[in-house]
């Protein structure tokens, strides 16, 4: 489904509700997904620097089934 038009279906929505407490739940829903995502300056800096060392080579990564095994390590 395209994205802005789903947007101005729900800004419509918005509009013509006449409930309160619908409001105020897509108010706390909009401003928990807003608040679940944010990272200071200095880790978006560390996040690149990693990248830039795993673009060139020098970082540590892992398959996917090494990811699996070490969490599974962790929760046993």
């Amino acid at each position: 489904m395209n994205l802005q038009l789903t947007k101005l279906e729900l800004i419509e929505m918005l509009l013509n509700t006449k409930k309160e407490t619908v409001l105020e739940k897509i108010r706390i829903l909009l401003e928990a997904e807003q608040d679940d995502f944010s990272l200071t300056e200095e880790q978006y800096k560390i996040i690149d620097k990693r990248r830039e060392n795993y673009l060139n080579g020098e970082g540590k990564s892992l398959t996917w089934e090494q990811v699996k095994q070490n969490a599974l390590k962790a929760i046993s």
